[in-house]
């Protein structure tokens, strides 16, 4: 069996994601799941804000170019979270209410990460 070599950008993947998880806690949300994996895409993170299931999108960049994180979740990345929240919803009971956040990290040299957070970025109409 060989072994999977992590990458540069696995790396900050899983930074950010670790970044992600501790800064929604500080926001009060209870993260429930991450990395939830369909045939259909992957939910980042699975999480709860009071009665609010929010699928959380986690965007990490090191460059602002091309408008960032927060600007790569475009049509496409939408249709692929919302399919994969539509196969998690269908396994469980409805909750009162669904929300599709983001939450993009933007490394910068020798600085802190910038974390922008947007409940709400989306619906599932698009």
């Amino acid at each position: 069996m060989t072994e999977r070599m992590e990458t540069p950008r696995m790396r900050l993947g899983r930074r950010s994601e670790q970044l992600a998880r501790r800064f929604l806690r500080s926001q009060g949300y209870a993260v429930e799941e991450t990395n939830v994996r369909f045939p259909v895409g992957e939910l980042d993170i699975v999480a709860r804000e009071g009665q609010t299931l929010c699928f959380v999108e986690v965007r990490s960049t090191t460059s602002a170019a091309w408008g960032g994180g927060l600007a790569s979740v475009d049509g496409r990345k939408r249709r692929r979270i919302v399919q994969a929240a539509r196969w998690y919803l269908s396994r469980r009971p409805l909750p009162p209410e669904i929300r599709f956040d983001v939450l993009a990290i933007e490394y910068r040299d020798g600085a802190e990460p910038a974390v922008e957070l947007v409940r709400g970025a989306f619906d599932a109409d698009g």
